[in-house]
């Protein structure tokens, strides 16, 4: 018997980082077990804050970010939002807080699927607790937040299912490059040359990790005419419920840049009318490295730039504009994987221990790729050398695996000095994180501390175990 979806939500903690650390202040039910509480806020502003103090902020918006973490030892998956609380007494003058919502782990995927409503839902409640001048007030707050998240769950019609199900269309012009783009980023050379103008639509599976929590499709669709056009007629099929969208342009067909533009601001036409705004990320592709000072190929790439931003004036939180190429396998690399980092609702934490671990061992800049180099995750401090950096990301990938193909090195990383400055070192670094093998590239100052990378290790290690488990 399928349980009532009033009782998904198991409970709800408001944990604060007072004088005696994190401590959980207010709870639902009000009989939760005290070392449960405890751990909820233990492991959400411990695993959020970090070290970090807030000192003199100016404003408690500066610091606030959602995330999914698993809670193995109870059985249940948490949503919480990390935020600051306005203190003049504290140091920092802000105090961390976190609101945590709590379901079964069976039931996660009602996370997944409904994680767009349930921000708005506690970043209200999160809102209302700032300005509150006493733990009665925000008492009163919590048991409103919990009545809205029941009365939430009761109108939700849909069953659960046991993985979250993710829809990912790749759609442009035909002869764009759709097809090869997905082949290219999986190394898969000699199907581009076999392959053929889809017809209809070609459904495949992703994977970013062998387990994971969703089940992730990707539908090519053809881009001949008379698919397009039954792409737009059928749109209610097509666009309902898509969580990514790519959008492919061949930038050196400049006869029909004017047709790719049409169709692409008829797909933002259709994506508002059944109030759809998932990320969107726009391949200017065939920017291949022979043709790139091309006067009318950078002529092709300000036209398309200034009509693509003026189309998706509404979308401009959601677009993404990346200049691609087969023949530049990071180009292809770089959109992919901003476009399913988009897809995880742990993106903000990825960010935010990559930048604790980055003050912890002075790194400028870091990068955290999976096995088949895809980027879970980024964090800079300045811009500058951030594309330089970032581009040599499966180049020391390439080599490392090579160099412990022919047994070449003694230890689990990569030391290159001079590339950048004379100042600077890339490191490039395995980091096994339960059974998957991740891989960390640091940009840091010639005056590297290996033991200090070495130590702050296990703690960086053990905070993305309990992240990538909930990453997608």
């Amino acid at each position: 018997m399928s349980k009532p979806k009033a009782e998904i939500i198991n409970s709800i903690v408001l944990s604060v980082f007072d004088d005696d650390g994190p401590t959980p202040k207010i709870y639902w039910p009000s009989n939760m077990d005290e070392s449960s509480r405890l751990l909820i806020a233990m492991k959400t502003i411990s695993l959020l804050m970090g070290d970090s103090v807030y000192q003199n902020s100016t404003s408690t918006e500066e610091v606030n970010y959602f995330g999914i973490l698993p809670f193995p030892d109870l059985k249940l998956n948490g949503l919480t939002y990390f935020f600051l609380i306005f203190d003049p007494e504290a140091r920092g003058n802000a105090k961390a807080a976190t609101i945590t919502v709590l379901i079964n782990e069976e039931d996660r995927v009602f996370f997944y699927e409904n994680m767009k409503y349930l921000r708005v839902i506690i970043d209200n409640a999160a809102s209302k607790v700032q300005l509150a001048k006493s733990m009665e007030e925000n008492e009163v707050i919590i048991n409103e937040l919990r009545e809205e998240l029941l009365e939430f769950t009761s109108e939700i019609k849909d069953p659960f299912s046991l993985k979250r199900q993710i829809k990912i269309l790749f759609t442009g012009l035909d002869k764009v490059g759709k097809t090869s783009f997905l082949h290219a980023t999986k190394k898969r050379y000699s199907e581009i040359i076999k392959a053929l103008p889809t017809k209809g639509v070609a459904r495949t599976e992703e994977k970013i990790f062998e387990e994971q929590n969703s089940t992730i499709t990707i539908w090519d669709l053809g881009g001949q005419k008379q698919y397009r056009e039954k792409f737009l007629e059928q749109r209610k099929i097509y666009l309902y419920n898509v969580d990514l969208l790519f959008y492919v342009i061949d930038i050196q067909d400049s006869e029909r840049i004017a047709k790719s533009i049409e169709l692409f601001k008829n797909i933002i036409d259709s994506l508002l009318e059944l109030d759809e705004f998932p990320p969107i990320v726009v391949c200017l592709n065939k920017y291949d490295p022979d043709i790139r000072k091309s006067k009318e190929i950078k002529n092709n790439l300000k036209t398309l730039r200034d009509e693509i931003s003026k189309i998706s004036d509404k979308f401009r939180f959601f677009v993404k504009i990346f200049e691609t190429s087969i023949f530049d396998h990071w180009s292809l690399i770089a959109a992919y994987s901003h476009g399913l980092s988009q897809l995880s609702p742990n993106r903000e934490l990825f960010e935010n221990q990559l930048k604790h671990f980055s003050k912890k061992i002075n790194s400028d800049a870091i990068l955290l790729l999976n096995e088949n180099g895809i980027i879970l995750s980024n964090f800079s401090t300045t811009g500058i050398s951030e594309k330089v950096f970032e581009i040599s990301a499966p180049h020391f990938q390439t080599l490392y695996k090579t160099f412990k193909e022919f047994k070449l090195l003694k230890q689990d990383f990569l030391i290159s000095s001079g590339i950048t400055s004379e100042s600077k070192n890339i490191i490039f670094k395995k980091i096994p994180v339960e059974k998957y093998n991740l891989y960390l590239l640091l940009f840091m100052e010639k005056d590297l501390n290996l033991e200090k990378i070495d130590k702050n290790l296990p703690k960086f290690s053990k905070n993305l175990k309990d992240l990538i488990h909930t990453y997608i």
